[in-house]
């Protein structure tokens, strides 16, 4: 009889370890910038679309997030690299340096501007945008002056209600036929 307890009470915590395993894997797949700006919500005209490769004509462009309300296009450019970045807004590349390692990568700043071209290329209507170049929160870089953000994912939430405020606002029905657009190039 004991060993029937014994046994149920076992399969339960294995049952829950595996839960408890699951969730984290699940989290863990998820970006600290996705979690921040969450999923979309039509009823608050509220759209989000992730990793959109699309080519403008000219150009291939990569979003890494989108954020489409009546705000206006939020696109957020997230970076994974940890550690001491380094690059200025004039420069061509800029680098990192986390546990004994570095590389190189294209400006962030210079890469935003080119998807503001292509973005713009595609919508072909001028609509309000806002664009974020996002590092994990335990990077380091030096704060400059720029007209587009340079933020840590903790910070984003705040800028992203910062903008959400803006006074120039979208129609219902613009922010769902622009949602619509980017699904239809992201499957293209």
């Amino acid at each position: 009889m004991e060993i029937y307890i014994y046994g149920g009470i076992g399969l339960f915590i294995l049952f829950i370890l595996i839960l408890v395993l699951v969730k984290k894997k699940r989290l863990s797949n998820e970006s600290e910038v996705y979690r921040e700006i969450g999923a979309s919500d039509p009823k608050k005209d509220y759209y989000v679309i992730t990793n959109i490769l699309f080519h403008d004509g000219i150009r291939q462009a990569k979003i890494d997030h989108l954020i489409v309300n009546t705000s206006g296009i939020h696109s957020v450019l997230e970076y994974q690299y940890e550690g001491k970045i380094k690059g200025n807004k004039e420069d061509e590349k800029w680098s990192f340096e986390h546990k004994g390692v570095s590389e190189s990568f294209n400006n962030p700043i210079k890469t935003a501007r080119a998807l503001k071209l292509s973005i713009d290329k595609v919508l072909k209507k001028d609509y309000p945008l806002f664009f974020y170049i996002v590092f994990p929160k335990h990077t380091e870089f030096r704060k400059q002056r720029v007209d587009i953000p340079v933020l840590h994912s903790n910070q984003l939430q705040d800028e992203l209600n910062q903008n959400f405020r803006s006074k120039k606002k979208i129609s219902t029905d613009d922010v769902k036929s622009i949602y619509d657009l980017f699904l239809k190039i992201k499957k293209d």
